[in-house]
């Protein structure tokens, strides 16, 4: 990549923070100003349930850098409807199912228009949306013509990003059971055909896409995927393992932390997410224009304190600087002060 074309350097800070119950909320506070100490442009913010708190314009404004981007992902909500209502998504062939998903997306849309306004600049630089509820009770079509509804929107600034999580696999409990990157990409193709400039494309969480394929191999694999398609836009290192840890089961979605060598990943050793596996992906992504890489992790135990939690962030994205990660303007001080 030219020094142009650097990827902003995120990071999911909403699966590490503390909560605003920890310590009356004193905790969080640390978490996120903490997090201004590291050269992180974009934040990975969820889309919570109705009446979340973080979707206020005021929350976020008291709580996070006015410099951050915001990426906002869907898949928590997403996984909220899905409890209750399992032709919920985008890629329903469930007329209610899918106006359901859309509905939700136009909550992002109205905050990220927000957002734009009081800023005067867009603030909200991607949406990330999943391709629920998978083959099962969705199709390639129905998604598509999701995305080519998306692609009409003003989205005040932000780009669309399909998040592919673990695709139904034969023989396989998923986790999540969306659809394949074969049929994202599919999709996506399908709007771009007759929408040229909408701006959509694929983002790739490389845990999920490694539980998916029982291997590391796997996120490599889809990284290259959507490269060679043109469309790779993100690649989130979040771990994975094929053991039992304080994360959970073997092949659990809990954002495990990657292995390494500082003390605050000593607890993840047993994660197939290492300085290796950094590289590999960032291979396979070749000169793909990607806009977004970091990472997305947890903490063991859950009741860390602020600071525990800021050191694994530092180390997290550390560890994917040393792997050969440029994203420009940072040195050795920053990671090690």
């Amino acid at each position: 990549m030219t020094s142009a074309s650097l990827p902003s350097l995120t990071f999911g800070a909403y699966a590490l923070t503390p909560g605003p119950l920890a310590d009356d909320g004193r905790a969080e506070e640390e978490f996120y100003a903490g997090l201004g100490d590291l050269p992180i442009a974009t934040i990975e913010f969820p889309l919570l349930g109705d009446g979340a708190p973080s979707l206020d314009p005021e929350w976020i404004a008291r709580t996070l850098r006015p410099g951050w981007d915001l990426m906002v992902t869907c898949i928590p909500r997403t996984m909220m409807r899905l409890a209750t209502a399992p032709g919920y998504g985008l890629a329903s062939t469930d007329a209610d199912g899918r106006r359901a998903a859309l509905a939700d997306v136009a909550v992002v849309r109205d905050l990220a228009r927000a957002l734009a306004e009081a800023g005067g600049r867009p603030r909200v630089t991607a949406i990330e949306v999943q391709s629920a509820p998978g083959p099962l009770l969705g199709s390639v079509e129905a998604f598509a013509e999701s995305l080519a509804e998306l692609a009409t929107w003003d989205l005040g600034g932000a780009e669309i990003v399909v998040e592919h999580c673990d695709a139904l696999v034969a023989g396989q409990a998923p986790v999540k059971g969306f659809l394949s990157i074969e049929d994202e990409i599919a999709a996506i193709q399908v709007v771009l055909a007759s929408e040229p400039s909408a701006r959509l494309g694929v983002g790739i969480n490389w845990g999920r896409s490694a539980i998916e394929g029982r291997s590391g191999d796997t996120a490599t694999e889809h990284v290259r995927l959507a490269a060679q398609a043109g469309l790779l836009r993100s690649i989130i290192f979040s771990g994975a393992t094929d053991q039992v840890t304080a994360w959970g089961p073997a092949w659990a979605d809990n954002h495990m932390a990657p292995r390494g060598t500082g003390p605050a990943l000593a607890a993840s050793s047993a994660s197939l997410l290492g300085a290796d596996e950094v590289r590999a992906a960032l291979a396979a992504a070749g000169q793909a224009p990607i806009a977004f890489v970091g990472a997305k992790v947890t903490i063991r135990p859950d009741d860390a304190t602020a600071r525990e939690r800021l050191a694994l962030a530092r180390a997290a994205l550390s560890l994917l600087v040393e792997a050969g990660l440029d994203v420009g303007g940072t040195d050795d001080e920053v990671w090690i002060g």
